[in-house]
């Protein structure tokens, strides 16, 4: 944590894993694991608009809808930490053979026995996880360096030691995780990526209880269940630090990459750690727009999506034809020009639900971390 440039507590609506994984990757609070197979919910959808691709390094906890929505994804398919079984998974053809090769070539952690130390396989399980996302941050940088990607990867054997072996066990793992993770750190920031690192819940403990537990009806309310960390190691300046909802971790995501927020169903705002907001305006039309604010003016001719990086804080004035605007910029704001004199046209909500994107097979984890290359 020391190392971090911004540190949360994040306040999970449901401590649960499959709730925490669909509020985290879209922006929703009241998300679940079908939400997640929605048209355009989440963020995998949003960067994919971009150009961006999606992995995933995937332990036990996954489901089928977020697996659904990467580009490819290793998986350990038998949610065990002694006898793991992993496979290679794609949908559609996005991702360069090369990075396929990449994915489908990395050892695989063989399977191991119980030993003196209770805590070791664990240990191990997570060191797996943790290497390889090293490894593939540092194979982007060095063989697709262009290549704008999201790679999320869950390292599944904090929570479930936790559950197994007690809060000994717990701090024992987490802190058997230390130095693999100051690796990742170092290889993020030597490829000039973000790293985000988060739970998907909290995790409680009786005293003299050789098990913790999250969900269970008589620890699910408890604070220690319901907050979650999010560290944030990044080039860029930023900073940060307070307590927030866990649906505001996509929108956050999405502000840091300057990339708009076009999930489908977010109800969270961007964590407020980039100083300097950036302002989008979406149009269908070719159209002459003059945006005024603290100290900035500018005349800009686009269809489509324009971005103003690096924006104070304030109130600013978007005109384009008969049009006036006024937008208040605390964080990142996308805005949709309409017609002239109207706002865009009303998209019923039912749509958003109708549309469901195919679901194809398993999953994601328990402890989240993203990194993400930098545009």
């Amino acid at each position: 944590p020391g190392r971090a440039d911004a540190a949360y507590e994040l306040k999970v609506p449901v401590p649960a894993t499959e709730y925490g994984h669909a509020v985290i990757v879209t922006g929703y609070s009241n998300a679940s694991r079908e939400i997640v197979s929605y048209y355009h919910a989440t963020i995998f959808d949003a960067l994919k608009d971009d150009g961006y691709i999606s992995l995933g390094i995937l332990e036990n906890g996954d489901s089928r809808e977020m697996l659904g929505e990467l580009d490819a994804a290793v998986r350990e398919k038998n949610d065990s930490i002694y006898s793991p079984c992993f496979e290679f998974v794609q949908n559609g053809n996005n991702v360069p053979t090369d990075i396929v090769g990449a994915m489908k070539e990395y050892p695989r952690l063989p399977a191991s026995k119980a030993g003196k130390d209770p805590y070791e396989a664990y240990i191990k399980y997570n060191a797996w996880g943790l290497g390889f996302a090293r490894y593939m941050v540092t194979y982007m940088n060095e063989s697709q360096p262009g290549k704008d990607y999201i790679l999320i990867v869950n390292i599944a054997g904090l929570d479930s030691g936790g559950q197994s072996t007690g809060y000994e066990g717990y701090k024992a793992i987490l802190s058997g995780m230390d130095e693999d993770v100051g690796r990742l750190i170092d290889a993020c920031e030597a490829s000039d990526s973000i790293l985000m690192i988060t739970g998907d819940h909290g995790m409680s403990f009786h005293e003299n209880a050789t098990r913790g537990s999250h969900s269970a009806a008589e620890v699910a309310s408890r604070k220690e269940s319901l907050m979650a960390p999010l560290l944030i190691y990044s080039s860029k300046a930023i900073k940060g630090s307070g307590t927030y909802g866990q649906e505001c971790l996509a929108p956050a995501m999405l502000s840091l990459l300057d990339e708009p927020d076009t999930m489908g169903l977010s109800d969270g705002e961007p964590l407020p750690a980039k100083e300097r907001p950036t302002l989008f305006l979406s149009t269908k039309e070719y159209r002459t727009v003059m945006i005024s604010g603290p100290g900035f003016k500018r005349t800009a001719s686009f269809s489509g999506l324009y971005r103003v990086k690096g924006l104070e804080k304030g109130d600013y004035e978007v005109d384009y034809g008969d049009t006036q605007k006024t937008i208040r910029l605390e964080h990142d704001e996308l805005v949709e020009l309409g017609e002239d004199g109207q706002g865009p046209p009303a998209v019923p909500p039912w749509m958003v639900y109708l549309a469901v994107a195919g679901i194809s097979v398993a999953g994601i984890g328990i402890t989240l971390t993203l990194a993400w290359k930098r545009r």
